[in-house]
This record gives structure tokens, C-alpha cells and sequence, in this order.
């Protein structure tokens, strides 16, 4: 979620920012490789354990989780008119966590688990839509990762990437990178 900041809680959990880049990086891998869902919590620990992590290290990031901050630009949806949702890669119960730890109120939430697909599948982007009762070109995706920014775009709907992670410009054509979530939503 472009949201929050789950660049530090990967970091908190593995011990560093290069390291819980690189955990968070691997779990995306193990997500874009799966096809379908498999649990998430699965593809935690075995991305974890590739990396040599300490075997506690899927715990501390379910702690760190539960401290997780929003950016301090996401109060900028609060004065948007339209419904939002979110759309996660992450489990029900962690998507349910990051949405109570945002103070934003979402007309709905879409986790991988729920969905049977992680992003950047189309089919999670196409059920979003469904759920929002809109077409994809109707819809504006805010991406918080290049990948998921393609994604959105290749399912049809109009994306944008607000660029959290350093040196993260590369996006498919025609897919703007902005700064903030208020520079996302002025593509509305």
C-alpha cells in the first residue's frame, strides 16, 4: 500500500535497510513467480530463510508490522471526494492491521489471500474494479512499487507510482512517478 511505510518494517525486522529491502524484494520474487496465492506468511519465511535471516525473523516482522506508520503524505486522501480502496499483497490479517494503523477509511480492502492472486496479476486489479464497481480505465491505481504500478497499467487501469524507494523510477510507458500521494491524486 502506497500508504504505508513497510520500508521500515522490513528493515526493523531484518536488522538493516539493505538487508529488509532485499527480504521484502525476494518475497516479491517468490509472489510474481507463484501464479496464484499461496500464503503469504509461507513466502515470508522461505524468502527469510534464503537470506539467511535469523529464524525469528517472520515474527519480528508481524510485530513490526502492528507499529507500522502511514507516510506522512497519506492524510492527503482524506480530502478526496471519490471512493478508495486499498489493494495488498500482503494477508487478510496484516492488510487488516496496516488499514487500522493508516487511520484511513477505505471503502473496502482486497488482500492477495482473498483475491487468489498477488499483484501484479490482472485478475486482483480486475476484481478491485469489480468490487469498486468500475472499469479498469475508470479507475486510478496509486502504486507504492514499479512492479505494481506495471501491473495496474497492463490490467488496464490508469496507474501512477509515488517513488518511496531510492533510485525507483523505472515504470512501463506512460505511467507518471510523482513524489507524494497529493501529487498521485491530482491525476485523478
Amino acid at each position: 500500500m502506497a500508504t504505508m511505510d513497510s520500508m521500515t518494517t522490513w528493515s526493523t525486522a531484518a536488522g538493516g535497510r539493505d538487508l529488509g529491502l532485499s527480504w521484502r524484494d525476494a518475497v516479491t520474487a517468490r509472489m510474481i513467480a507463484s501464479g496464484r496465492y499461496e500464503p503469504y506468511e509461507a513466502l515470508v519465511t522461505a524468502a527469510a530463510a534464503a537470506l539467511r535471516l535469523p529464524d525469528d525473523a517472520p515474527r519480528r516482522l508481524t510485530d513490526a508490522w502492528a507499529r507500522m506508520r502511514p507516510w506522512p503524505d497519506a492524510t492527503a486522501l482524506e480530502a478526496i471526494v471519490v471512493p478508495y480502496a486499498f489493494v495488498t499483497n500482503c494477508s487478510t490479517a496484516l492488510a487488516a492491521e496496516a488499514v487500522r494503523r493508516s487511520r484511513l477509511r477505505p471503502a473496502f480492502t482486497l488482500a492477495a489471500a482473498e483475491a487468489g492472486w498477488y499483484k501484479p496479476r490482472p485478475e486482483i486489479y480486475r476484481l478491485a474494479c469489480d468490487r469498486a464497481g468500475v472499469v479498469p480505465r475508470e479507475a486510478l491505481f496509486v502504486a507504492g512499487a514499479a512492479y505494481d504500478a506495471a501491473g495496474a497499467a497492463r490490467a488496464g487501469l490508469r496507474s501512477v507510482l509515488v517513488a518511496r524507494r531510492p533510485g525507483e523510477r523505472s515504470t512501463p510507458a506512460g505511467v507518471p512517478v510523482v513524489a507524494s500521494l497529493g501529487d498521485a491524486l491530482a491525476c485523478l
